[in-house]
């Protein structure tokens, strides 16, 4: 995947502190978005119909780090994709812009209403929010979808719930959860019907042996299962992978230029 317009880049957002002062009205979505996968797509197509029909600009506000991780819920919250992706991403299915907002643990403890002034409508100018039915915000995550619709009209703010999209299987959402399911165990195939597309795993590229590379990743990447895997390298061509017990990356190469690169899981090999 190529990188974004300059135009577009600018747009990325992180914190609310970064917020152009001027910044008018917006459809914002809002939720971790890891992965942008199918169901995520789901959510930003509703997003844009309702700025389409409000003529005003649309907003992903996605969260860095997983919030899971800051209130120490008992998850897996191994990361599908950067922050970086995720923008990038957001951006190809027409989102204008992208904020990223930093969950602290006082952002934890914002009350449902806190949360709604201060953050949705103070900072974020919201007119109209869309989210997935099984949102929860705020302290606890005491805030649900109705609770969401409640305070929305306090505040003259329209409130959209999405449908959760069914994984290929009919029975389980398409989540972020699911994707890293499959990964786990080494169904790389099944993370693609969910994503949309192939598992990328992004990090510094080297050679580290005749005709083997190494793929070196952020602690907390979601990666396959480990195992022998057939990948198409971002700098070009399709190859073999090997993942270790402990996590290394391994690539069946003679040459690789050392520096960023992704790898698109396509198969087991």
């Amino acid at each position: 995947m190529t990188a974004p317009a300059t135009g577009r880049r600018s747009r990325l957002w992180r914190g609310l502190a970064e917020l152009p002062p001027g910044l008018g009205p917006q459809v914002v979505t809002i939720g971790v978005f890891d992965g942008v996968h199918r169901g995520h797509a789901r959510l930003i197509d509703r997003t844009l119909d309702v700025g389409r029909a409000l003529r005003l600009p649309s907003m992903l506000v996605t969260f860095d780090p997983h919030p899971a991780r800051v209130v120490g819920a008992p998850r897996d919250t191994a990361a599908l994709s950067t922050v970086d992706r995720r923008a990038e991403l957001a951006w190809r299915h027409g989102v204008d812009g992208v904020c990223v907002l930093s969950f602290t643990e006082e952002l934890a403890r914002l009350s449902p209403e806190a949360f709604v002034e201060r953050i949705v409508v103070g900072a974020l100018r919201a007119a109209a929010v869309v989210v997935g039915v099984n949102f929860t915000f705020g302290h606890q995550a005491s805030g649900d979808l109705a609770m969401l619709r409640r305070l929305g009209a306090q505040h003259d703010v329209d409130v959209h719930g999405v449908e959760l999209l069914p994984a290929a299987d009919g029975r389980t959402p398409c989540s972020s959860t699911h994707i890293r399911t499959c990964l786990a165990r080494g169904d790389v195939e099944g993370a693609t019907r969910a994503l949309g597309r192939p598992h990328r795993v992004e990090g510094i590229a080297r050679m580290v042996g005749w005709r083997t590379g190494a793929l070196t990743v952020e602690p907390g990447t979601a990666l396959p299962a480990p195992g022998s895997y057939r990948a198409r390298l971002s700098t070009g061509g399709t190859t073999f992978v090997q993942i270790t017990a402990h996590g290394q990356l391994l690539i069946r190469t003679p040459a690789l230029p050392p520096g960023p690169a992704g790898l698109d899981f396509l198969s087991r090999a």
